[in-house]
């Protein structure tokens, strides 16, 4: 990814902006105090969120595991902003992708979400995370977004989950920006980055992109298979995009089309109706 970045005269002077940004915002730094910033107390509970986060949008088994992580470091740390974020997240991922139960998942992800704010108000990444959760609300927080860049403009989640609402809107091309920025911010990006990149790909119509994108060992044998079977049933290779589906029906065997369409908060239809029609295609249950 950072190779095809660095080979663009565009994504150059874009990286030369961002670095230049960098250095004002480090001499200001000497200038005014950072605001201040919730830090975990218990060393165990770090360490618990450090692995979880590693787990938590690989499959619903080492979901479950980041679960129990995450619950045991807000017990060890019940002022820990950063693990109560994550959970939210746990539990998001649980209702979005997992085929879980909605409720209680959706009302206690948004709960722990405002908790988290409340903690560490000058968190950025708690800020992103309640503006993701408000996005799938159908509130579109784009004050919580904003928020999120004043404080670190440089953080790469926000853009990464900017990326996801924007094609959701049909705005596909400021998705492609956002995600390209994400990762140029962040040279070792988790796992669901390829799946945020491989997903707006193929809103693109650059299906041999989004197939490329996600068979790299960083996000295949992830949720993002349903995106590769999209995109390999968009180029005809039928057989390539049955063999993916069934893969991905072992660890998301609650999956439907259906739920999947209902719970993602799309603002354009036929951003919508190009995904399903991949879905249909490449044969993933109704």
């Amino acid at each position: 990814m950072g190779g095809t970045l660095r080979s663009q005269p565009e994504d150059i002077f874009a990286v030369q902006d961002e670095v230049t940004g960098k250095i004002v915002e480090a001499l200001l730094g000497r200038l005014r105090a950072p605001p201040p910033r919730n830090r975990p107390k218990n060393l165990e509970a770090y360490d618990l969120c450090v692995r979880a986060r590693k787990l938590i949008d690989d499959s619903p088994q080492t979901a479950r595991e980041a679960h129990l992580m995450l619950t045991r470091a807000v017990s060890l740390d019940p002022g820990y902003a950063e693990a109560y974020r994550w959970l939210a997240m746990n539990h998001w991922m649980g209702w979005v992708h997992w085929g879980e139960p909605i409720e209680p998942n959706r009302s206690v992800a948004l709960e722990l979400a405002r908790k988290a704010v409340a903690i560490d108000p000058n968190d950025a990444g708690c800020r992103w995370v309640l503006a993701n959760l408000l996005a799938y609300e159908r509130s579109f927080a784009d004050a919580e977004f904003a928020k999120a860049i004043e404080l670190d403009p440089n953080e790469a989640d926000t853009w990464a989950t900017l990326s996801d609402i924007a094609v959701l809107a049909g705005r596909v091309e400021e998705g492609l920006e956002h995600i390209r920025k994400a990762f140029r911010l962040n040279p070792f990006p988790p796992s669901w980055y390829y799946l945020t990149l491989g997903q707006t790909q193929y809103a693109a119509g650059e299906y041999e992109a989004a197939v490329e994108t996600l068979r790299r060992d960083e996000t295949y044998r992830t949720s993002s298979r349903r995106f590769l079977a999209a995109s390999l049933a968009q180029l005809g290779r039928l057989d390539e995009a049955r063999a993916e589906v069934e893969l991905f029906l072992v660890s998301n065997p609650h999956f439907t089309t259906r739920h999947w369409a209902t719970t993602e908060p799309f603002r354009d239809a036929a951003t919508l109706e190009h995904f399903v029609d991949g879905y249909r295609k490449a044969g993933l249950p109704e």
